[in-house]
């Protein structure tokens, strides 16, 4: 239950922050939000998508699942196959895809050596956070009547680190065998119009402006349930082990150290690593760079280590 500080930092990472808090945060802040400009963001996937190059040591099938669009991902070394990750994309609930998150979802299953599906949820304007959450379940709901897996680890970035949470808050509400793990990059925690950030140091997301979104959050046609923010001790103890990756003075800090301190009072294991001089959610952003590398690296090694220690436990009460 500790929190790891990393300070290393390479030049790619410096230039990508720098620009990101000089011109992308500056765009963010002034770009208007309407529902014209939200729908145009879908082409990000789409270009995104025009990159078919193989990715290296996976093998990535088109699929469904519970009727929602998804990537099977499968890494050539499989050591775990009857655990499933269950990855969903960030991109504030209004763009990104699987085409933007294609090399981050291979990359933790990679790692982990275990079968991944990567989810393409519908998104806002379209629909609100609720038609998301929706989907996610769904496909969690679907894994998990498999009877293919032993184990599923939830993960996600940003925004997809809140519909992972909402996933574990749902299976706990219907009394559905919950997530055996939890992974967040940068998570987005708290929907709650109360809840209280500070972008100053963030070198992306001009936060207040998720205000703005609110109206096309709250579009159903399925009904966000249960808690706007998932960080209180009534959605902790529900969480499985628990591993969260921010950079330090991004705005979400705040959510990961909020869930911090409930998973700690309810006694779940939890690990919180904050790299300096990165940008939001940088192991999705910035694939590849050697902090991107270390944070992958490390998650992965935590759920293993959780699964392990899960079956340990598992075998003395049997």
């Amino acid at each position: 239950m500790s929190v790891i500080h990393h300070d290393s930092r390479d030049l790619r990472s410096f230039i990508l922050f720098w620009f990101c808090r000089i011109f992308v945060k500056t765009l963010l802040r002034i770009v208007p939000i309407s529902e014209g400009v939200l729908r145009r963001l879908s082409a990000l996937d789409r270009w995104a998508s025009r990159d078919t190059r193989p990715v290296p040591g996976v093998s990535v099938e088109r699929t469904t699942v519970a009727g929602v669009p998804a990537d099977a991902i499968t890494p050539h070394r499989l050591d775990h196959p009857r655990v499933a990750v269950l990855y969903m994309h960030g991109g504030a609930f209004i763009a990104c895809g699987l085409g933007t998150h294609r090399q981050i979802a291979s990359a933790v299953a990679r790692e982990l050596g275990a079968p991944l599906v990567n989810i393409d949820y519908r998104q806002s304007p379209q629909v609100g956070v609720g038609t998301a959450v929706h989907d996610a379940y769904a496909v969690y709901r679907e894994l998990r009547r498999s009877g293919d897996y032993d184990a599923i680890v939830v993960a996600g970035d940003s925004a997809g680190g809140y519909l992972a949470a909402k996933v574990i808050e749902y299976a706990a509400r219907d009394g559905v065998a919950g997530p055996d793990a939890y992974i967040g990059f940068s998570p987005l925690l708290n929907l709650s119009p109360d809840a209280q950030r500070s972008s100053r140091h963030d070198a992306l997301l001009p936060v207040t402006r998720l205000e703005e979104l609110r109206p096309y959050y709250e579009r159903g046609p399925e009904p966000l349930d249960g808690n706007l923010d998932t960080t209180g001790t009534d959605v902790a103890v529900a969480f499985p082990p628990t591993v969260v990756i921010v950079a330090e003075g991004e705005a979400l800090q705040k959510d990961a150290r909020d869930l911090r301190a409930s998973l700690n009072r309810v006694g779940v294991d939890n690990e919180l690593h904050i790299y300096a001089g990165q940008i939001h959610a940088f192991p999705a952003a910035v694939i590849g760079s050697p902090q991107a590398k270390d944070a992958i690296t490390l998650s992965a090694a935590f759920v293993r280590n959780a699964l392990v220690e899960s079956d340990r436990e598992d075998a003395a009460s049997a």
